[in-house]
């Protein structure tokens, strides 16, 4: 049942949301211009493509801010079109999409290019969500909870599959990582993940161990230094522009690492230029934007009153905020790096789209909260 009060969508998520894409826009350009000059092309020339990612996310968040999530759960026919849909696209990704960077991972239509695998990640909340509050009378039965949980996994099992074949180990991580959360917090019993923690680590540690350029991932991360100009060059680049930045940092457009030193300067790694540039307070600034998304989530999820918007609104948050803490992790060398992007601030016109659509959704929950 859709709530009889609505009321104006959350600002402050919204002033966070856009001053994160104001410092993605300003970074984008420090990072990306010698590269775009380097390809004879205008030194603007990232910067004018995410801008136009910038503009078709906000149209979509501005108008799923207005539509009511809450209608889902009597009528999911639209959620199951587009979950095929997105199957569609995913499965056609690996037999029309070229091969980039060793990976198909993009559709080109036209001048222009869609990433299924971005896309689908809002999209599996929203199943995740309705599948947790249609069964919620399984999850006080142990004998129904585990088939209920395991016809869930089934669903999913398809888009991840495709995804991991593109393949793109990071964004099946994060998905399934924030679906288990939407899981728990969505009242499945405990015991259900003393199973399945250990299971998905097997098969996460078995895809590593048994793909080559995964294992040569997670042993540069363990020793960088072994490797310094091939597999651990990326990481160790990383550290020397964090290490450069110092507390105030070398100043906007003055960092040196982004001149052909550090790979993907402008993508996965922008943070480590931001940490060049604008030292500490500027990563701590990032930082703690995402942590106020975080609250403001947190705050809508904990105000709404339907326990399908509240699952939603959890897994929205949780799919910006892990994003962003795995991509710092990556750049802090505390993590293996995954190639995932900064939301709102790394340069990917798909990834941008994603994240002002989860924004979207987030503002539209807010319009239900008491």
């Amino acid at each position: 049942m859709a709530a009889d009060v609505r009321r104006p969508v959350d600002r402050w998520l919204v002033f966070f949301a856009l001053a994160l894409l104001a410092i993605g826009m300003v970074w984008i350009y420090s990072a990306s211009a010698i590269k775009a000059s380097q390809n004879h092309a205008a030194a603007t020339a990232f910067l004018m493509r995410q801008l136009v990612g910038g503009v078709i996310g906000i149209a979509f968040m501005l108008a799923l801010s207005q539509v009511d999530l809450a209608t889902l759960q009597d009528h999911p026919r639209p959620l199951m079109a587009t979950y095929f849909v997105m199957i569609g696209l995913l499965a056609a990704v690996l037999v029309l999409g070229p091969k980039i960077n060793g990976a198909h991972r993009w559709l080109r239509l036209g001048p222009m290019s869609i990433q299924p695998s971005e896309l689908f990640k809002p999209v599996s909340v929203l199943i995740a969500a309705y599948w947790m509050v249609r069964h919620r009378e399984a999850w006080r039965n142990h004998r129904d909870a585990l088939p209920k949980l395991l016809s869930l996994a089934g669903i999913l099992v398809a888009p991840l599959a495709l995804i991991l074949r593109e393949p793109d180990f990071g964004t099946t991580f994060l998905i399934v990582f924030v679906a288990l959360m939407v899981v728990y917090l969505g009242g499945a019993p405990k015991w259900i993940f003393a199973i399945a923690i250990p299971v998905l680590g097997a098969l996460g540690t078995a895809f590593v161990v048994l793909s080559p350029y995964r294992l040569a991932r997670v042993t540069s991360f363990l020793n960088p230094e072994a490797d310094p100009l091939g597999k651990g060059h990326q990481a160790l680049q990383s550290l020397v522009a964090v290490g450069n930045g110092g507390l105030l940092g070398v100043g906007l457009g003055a960092g040196r690492q982004k001149l052909f030193y550090l790979p993907e300067a402008h993508t996965d790694f922008i943070y480590a230029v931001i940490a060049e540039e604008a030292g500490l307070i500027g990563t701590m600034a990032v930082l703690t934007l995402f942590v106020a998304i975080l609250w403001r989530g947190y705050r809508i999820a904990q105000r709404v009153g339907d326990s399908y918007l509240k699952l939603c609104a959890m897994g929205f948050v949780l799919l910006l905020v892990v994003q962003a803490l795995m991509n710092m992790s990556v750049v802090l060398s505390l993590a293996p790096n995954k190639g995932i992007p900064l939301p709102f601030i790394s340069f990917g016109p798909n990834s941008l789209i994603t994240s002002l659509i989860c924004l979207g959704f987030l503002l539209a929950i807010s319009k239900d909260t008491a």
